[in-house]
């Protein structure tokens, strides 16, 4: 997949703009608070309508306007040339050639553009909520299944989170929403487990590639919140936990808080690994989800790569360059000027001002 150009109205400071894209390199290049991070985050929803910033989508919409607009051209393996409009505003629209899909599942996944970035670090760092949510759009991406099943999980726990701050709710209103949740869970866990382990093995492989040949392992592991094999299983542990749920106000078990921890050298990385360790790790975990979404969807991804690689050290910068597809669109952010130490690849340089981007 090949983006050709993007327009832009009214998203972040951005307020009007329109860019090509028609290169396999991009470089947007200038100081910080341009609007670089911006425009990638714009293309990133492509992927699943979701930022990569973990922002709100009120929060992209520009100061005292309703409403953004994205219109991106791009050229498709299997649709040809396509045109893609994203409407943000109380109710997010998508428009396909000019038609408006009507569910997200018509969506998710088919036009993968995938970001990399600084804050990714907090997959390591940060909280098992921020893990949680970049899985869940990587499983989404490549099953459809997933996502239904995601969607479905989530509407039932509000539902029933609700109820327990209800007075004198009885169990047969537990019963409705606490069914739904169990049916949602078993597929759920399932499907995580098949993708996580695939995602396990090929992220370990490229630790090794981008650490060096004598480095230390790499390994990801799923820790879940709850031991359940059946619905029967989660029916019965809900049934268990409800009295204490009730206390507490929230549901305490269950997928909505499974974890992924991990491991360098067979220690916590979040704890124990270095700082270009842990750079490493995450990287190697986005380059390996690039990696399952071209072999399951036969779709080459897009790659965003917003300002990571002043991060690395040479030797890292020189085997990152070599993990990434030579066929691959990298559309990179950065506050210096394209590197040379790219794998043979000839930048277009775009420069970021406020808001608006120029060739350079």
């Amino acid at each position: 997949m090949k983006i050709k150009f993007i327009r832009l109205r009214d998203f972040r400071n951005i307020s009007f703009a329109e860019i090509s894209l028609e290169a396999d390199s991009v470089w947007i290049y200038g100081k910080n608070a341009q609007g670089k991070t911006n425009l990638l985050e714009a293309i990133g929803l492509l992927t699943a309508l979701r930022s990569f910033r973990a922002s709100k989508p009120s929060a992209m919409i520009s100061k005292d306007k309703e409403s953004s607009d994205i219109l991106v051209c791009l050229e498709h393996e299997t649709l040809g040339e396509t045109e893609i409009q994203i409407t943000l505003a109380q109710k997010k629209k998508v428009f396909l050639d000019g038609n408006e899909l009507k569910s997200l599942g018509e969506f998710i996944g088919k036009f993968p553009a995938l970001a990399m970035s600084s804050e990714d670090i907090r997959l390591i760092r940060g909280t098992p909520e921020i893990r949680r949510r970049d899985i869940d759009m990587f499983i989404s991406g490549v099953d459809s299944n997933y996502f239904k099943s995601l969607c479905d999980y989530h509407a039932a726990l509000i539902q029933r989170n609700a109820l327990l701050r209800t007075p004198r709710a009885d169990r047969f209103q537990f019963a409705a929403f606490e069914k739904r949740m169990a049916a949602s869970a078993v597929e759920i866990s399932e499907l995580r487990h098949k993708w996580l382990e695939a995602l396990a093995q090929r992220a370990g492989s490229i630790y090794s590639k981008l650490a060096g040949q004598n480095s230390e392992p790499a390994e990801m592991r799923f820790r879940s919140n709850a031991d359940f094999k059946s619905e029967d299983d989660f029916l019965n542990m809900l049934d268990s936990d409800r009295t204490a749920d009730i206390e507490r106000g929230y549901t305490l078990r269950g997928p909505h808080r499974d974890d992924i921890i991990v491991h360098i050298d067979s220690k916590d990385a979040k704890s124990y690994a270095s700082e270009g360790q842990q750079r490493s790790a995450v990287i190697a975990l986005k380059l390996a989800q690039f990696a399952i979404f071209k072999e399951n969807s036969g779709i080459e991804p897009v790659i965003l790569c917003d300002d990571i690689l002043g991060e690395l050290d040479p030797g890292r910068r020189a085997a990152f360059w070599e993990c990434i597809p030579s066929l691959a669109q990298i559309i990179a952010t950065s506050t210096s000027p394209a590197p040379s130490e790219s794998r043979g690849r000839h930048w277009t340089s775009i420069g970021a001002d406020s808001g608006t981007f120029a060739k350079l």
